[in-house]
């Protein structure tokens, strides 16, 4: 078979294989000290836990720990049967039996910060997306429910099963990660990617297929590589202000209802839009587009050359693959919320919280800038901050910056103080390196070990070391941010319309109004500007390291506030810190609270949602998911139950029931 030219530049056929060209330029240039650092941390922490190697022990059995929620007791016979004939379909080395609390299985079942201590009955990575609508029908008729799964990195416990739901019918695992082939069309303006693709690998592929172009999210929690799909069920990707959030009418998906016989039915929906790959191009009984876009990922994949596809003439073919409108009515300066999880608009996989299993997406592809420039602006107080949003940023949907980011003095005191050894690794390396999502991959299944006290090891460790690590930021910058409370960090875009020009004489003019005794501008270097990125978006799992290093506890939430707000909502406790950072352009916050061991922090974490909802006019959560953490709106819940009337799908989330048919 000829290889083909576009596919031979791929992540499957080399970036797999070693590490990226970025990585072998940067690794010989490295501070011999902090990769010794890293690699006496890693080995001490890995050493500690077992005898032998991660390979050897990702078969190793664990004592369980915690409670079961998958009783042999209540299994049917067809159940019993269900995960051998499962594994007949996808392959024995692709099926786990989820009872089993070992190496191999904690990954599927433990969640990033909220969810354990459930288990499945089994745990299944399907190759083809063949494979997955079979395996939707043995389950359903098996009166099983589905959980599905991408990258496991969710943080509000929806994407593994839960303990305790008073349903019990047992819960299958479908892990869509080896469906990660992804494939571009329409020259290039546009990727098809499969449920599995991760974010940073399809950056890494389109930089690669086309340098002038680039895939939706490129900041933000890339390192995770979190994948397309999940992107698209949450309406993430809240760094992109130009972008907007993940959205698509164009996917394929799995739906399960019952007809008049009530007989179970499994719905391929098919709104890709992609020609040769629309339904009506088959004849019943003679192909399907689900068998043609499957050929086709599998050929991709395996390196066989393809021609390029394009989009069909349907209505499907020319609907939205992002979020068109979103740049125009983010700078409509009113009381409306730029973006949350609740929204009901769009096609059903948009925002869908696992209630549709979604198979292949069709996503935009965007032109890179052909110059950027990055800003730190620092501010006396955070009304200033927010004209300088409304004037600066938001002037005209033309001259939106690429990415404008906010943090306050607590967020910038604990990262520098938490976040330096994960910030400089992502700042030597990149945030789409491989190495930092093994690293990544690495400390998770040391937190997800049923060993007393492991969930802590790590953060632990990093806490202790920090102050080895170079700070990560310029002195020019901790300075700015020790004298001031409230900063952004802007990046700039020229896009061939001198909207950068306008957009920074904006800038010029307002620090030059209100004095530089209240705005600090200062503009970054090639360097500055890797740091800065780092810096922000180790916010998160810095905070965890703090809180375990000081002995806290510490909450978190996700918001978005009116477009014409912003002001903090009340505390009904006193936090010893307080972590507000945003996706400023859009208004939605971030916020992780530290308090000390005397406060009752679920309680206060309560008191604040209400304060956002009631207080403040905002909507929560705004784009990490409802999981088991949030109750949805009415109008929500009833769109959930429209798409999966039977509560197959990811039963439980979002305040609904885990019963069948959401009987309570």
């Amino acid at each position: 078979p000829r290889l083909n030219k576009l596919t031979s530049k791929s992540y499957y056929m080399a970036c797999s294989r070693r590490f990226s060209t970025m990585e072998k330029r940067i690794f010989p240039l490295a501070s011999p000290f902090l990769l010794v650092s890293i690699s006496l941390a890693t080995g001490f922490v890995v050493g500690c836990l077992s005898n032998t190697s991660t390979r050897n022990a990702k078969s190793r059995l664990l004592p369980s720990g915690l409670p079961r929620s998958c009783c042999d007791e209540y299994l049917t016979d067809v159940q019993r049967s269900l995960p051998a004939r499962l594994a007949r379909i996808v392959g024995e080395q692709n099926a786990l039996d989820g009872r089993k609390n070992s190496t191999s299985t904690l990954a599927f079942l433990t969640g990033a910060r909220l969810g354990g201590g459930g288990q499945a009955l089994a745990i299944i990575t399907p190759r083809s997306l063949r494979d997955v609508v079979e395996c939707v029908k043995l389950i359903v008729n098996a009166d099983c429910v589905i959980i599905p799964q991408g990258s496991n990195t969710g943080l509000t416990g929806g994407s593994v099963p839960r303990v305790n739901t008073g349903d019990k019918r047992p819960v299958i695992i479908i892990s869509m990660k080896n469906l990660e082939t992804f494939f571009p069309i329409d020259g290039g303006n546009r990727i098809v990617c499969m449920a599995g693709a991760g974010l940073a690998t399809l950056s890494r592929g389109i930089s690669s297929w086309f340098p002038d172009r680039e895939s939706h999210s490129i900041l933000g929690s890339t390192f995770l590589n979190p994948t397309t799909a999940a992107g698209i069920a949450f309406g993430s990707g809240g760094t992109q202000l130009r972008k907007g959030p993940a959205y698509t009418d164009r996917a394929m998906y799995i739906k399960v209802f019952q007809n008049k016989f009530g007989e179970n039915v499994v719905q391929v929906v098919n709104t890709l839009g992609i020609k040769g790959i629309e339904d009506d191009n088959f004849v019943e009984g003679k192909g399907s587009a689900l068998d043609q876009l499957d050929a086709y990922q599998r050929n991709v994949k395996d390196g066989y050359s393809r021609a390029m596809a394009v989009s069909s003439k349907s209505i499907n073919g020319k609907a939205k693959a992002h979020d068109s409108s979103y740049a125009a009515q983010i700078c409509e300066h009113n009381d409306g919320i730029s973006r949350y999880n609740a929204n009901c608009e769009g096609l059903e996989c948009n925002r869908s919280e696992g209630k549709v299993l979604i198979l292949a997406t069709v996503h935009d592809t965007f032109p890179c800038p052909i110059a950027t420039r990055d800003f730190w602006i620092s501010f006396r107080d955070l009304e200033t901050a927010l004209d300088f949003r409304r004037e600066v940023c938001l002037d005209n949907a033309d001259d939106l910056p690429i990415s404008v980011e906010y943090m306050d003095r607590d967020s910038f005191e604990v990262i520098d103080r938490s976040g330096r050894g994960q910030a400089n690794v992502i700042k030597l390396l990149g945030s789409t390196a491989q190495t930092v999502q093994y690293l990544w991959k690495i400390k998770l299944w040391i937190e997800s070990l049923p060993i007393p006290g492991a969930h802590l090891w790590c953060d632990k460790l990093l806490y202790a070391m920090n102050p080895i690590f170079p700070a990560i930021l310029p002195a020019r910058i901790m300075n700015m941010s020790k004298k001031m409370d409230h900063h952004v960090s802007m990046t700039v875009g020229e896009f061939g319309e001198g909207n950068m020009n306008r957009l920074l004489d904006r800038l010029k003019n307002f620090a030059l109004k209100h004095g530089e005794g209240n705005v600090v501008v200062h503009e970054c270097t090639n360097s500055e500007s890797q740091g800065l990125t780092a810096f922000r978006f180790v916010a998160a799992p810095a905070f965890r390291t703090y809180c375990v290093g000081e002995g806290l506890q510490g909450v978190s939430v996700d918001y978005a506030l009116p477009k014409s707000g912003g002001m903090v909502p009340e505390l009904s406790a006193t936090p010893l810190k307080r972590m507000r950072y945003s996706h400023f352009g859009c208004n939605v916050v971030h916020e992780d609270i530290a308090f000390g061991p005397e406060v009752d922090a679920e309680a206060a974490k309560m008191d604040l949602k209400k304060a956002i909802e009631h207080k403040s006019r905002g909507r929560l959560p705004a784009e990490h998911g409802h999981g088991t953490e949030y109750h949805a709106p009415q109008e929500t819940q009833k769109r959930w139950k429209k798409m999966d009337p039977l509560n197959v799908f990811n039963p439980g989330i979002g305040g609904l029931s885990s019963k069948y048919k959401y009987k309570e």
